[in-house]
């Protein structure tokens, strides 16, 4: 068959110089540093983490134009939002539990009855981002709300019959890129954590599922919660941008009269950890969360974790070595891999 006179089926729309150099807006956050408009994000951690209750938390600040963990900042401050609609798509507590912790919060940050926080719980059809007539609908959707900050909850319930460890999850991750970008909404996913942590790798290497997860996001988000505490560590392990600071966050909650049922719930900040006392500190997670580790990529890793107040590699191994001359929480179990000091 002759098709050179044929017109192509697809034109793709080509940018040139010119339009790069077009002056642009400067880039807007819904949250300061955190989430800008139009970008794809995760948040993942282990079980029991307090993921969720986390971003409602962040979305009810958002929703009232509030500070997000106020006082998590090194000059006290909290986080700064814009003020905008919020969107929540639950495919994994089920009504009942959201419509509790999304009451709780909005009661904590005292938002009126129509304030521009929606969600939806356990949709029908369920929400597969691979069903074109889904996204087309979710998109319009999001438009119609003005929604600024939409959460996914969670990853793994929306791929449909996609496996999160396959390579086609490029293309779940691609599809959740067009809806950031054809909104203009912060777009964020939760998700969890491989079992064993980063197993001795790199930070990033925690979050569970195809490279190409946390190949597609701007901001990778890992959530550690303090074993039997209300105390959660909120640091980023991938960033595209503007670098994120490491927070800290209080779980702070207060039960309905004679009932197990949250009434008012609410995160605060917790200062970041700083100097050497951060050092020691990070040095035990690391070890504790990763259960053995090897001493160069402890460094490494402690190094990342601290992110901009980090200090020089060599100072890190000479802290490690210090730590294991005076039993100071980790021992070696083999030669030059360390785990923590078993307590009597």
């Amino acid at each position: 068959m002759d098709t050179d006179n044929e017109s192509p089926p697809i034109a793709w729309k080509l940018r040139t110089l010119a339009d790069a150099y077009q002056k642009r807006e400067p880039t807007r956050y819904v949250v300061d540093k955190f989430l800008a408009e139009g970008s794809l994000n995760v948040l993942y951690g282990p079980p029991a983490a307090m993921k969720s209750m986390l971003l409602a938390d962040l979305c009810a600040c958002v929703v009232g134009g509030l500070d997000w963990l106020p006082g998590a900042l090194p000059d006290g401050q909290g986080i700064v939002t814009t003020a905008a609609p919020a969107f929540w798509i639950d495919m994994d507590n089920g009504t009942r539990r959201t419509d509790e912790r999304i009451d709780a919060v909005a009661r904590a940050h005292n938002l009126a009855e129509d304030a521009p926080f929606h969600y939806v719980s356990m949709p029908h059809p369920p929400f597969n981002v691979a069903d074109l007539s889904i996204l087309i609908y979710l998109k319009q959707l999001i438009r119609d709300l003005g929604a600024k900050l939409t959460v996914i909850d969670n990853l793994g319930l929306i791929t449909g019959e996609i496996e999160e460890n396959s390579a086609a999850m490029a293309m779940v991750m691609g599809y959740l890129r067009q809806i950031a970008e054809d909104t203009k909404t912060a777009l964020v996913v939760i998700h969890h954590q491989r079992k064993g942590g980063a197993n001795g790798g790199r930070a990033g290497d925690a979050l569970r599922g195809h490279s190409s997860i946390e190949a597609s996001v701007d901001l990778a988000l890992h959530v550690v919660r303090e074993v039997g505490q209300d105390e959660l560590t909120v640091r980023s392990t991938k960033t595209r941008g503007v670098d994120v600071p490491t927070v800290g966050a209080l779980f702070n909650y207060r039960h309905a009269a004679g009932t197990n049922d949250l009434e008012r719930a609410w995160f605060s900040g917790k200062a970041a950890k700083r100097g050497d006392n951060a050092i020691r500190e990070t040095i035990l997670e690391l070890v504790d969360y990763n259960g053995e580790i090897a001493k160069t990529r402890l460094a490494q890793s402690v190094v990342e974790a601290l992110g901009q107040d980090a200090p020089g590699i060599n100072k890190v191994r000479s802290w490690i070595d210090d730590m294991l001359a005076k039993e100071q929480g980790i021992r070696e179990v083999q030669k030059g891999k360390y785990k923590l000091i078993e307590l009597t």
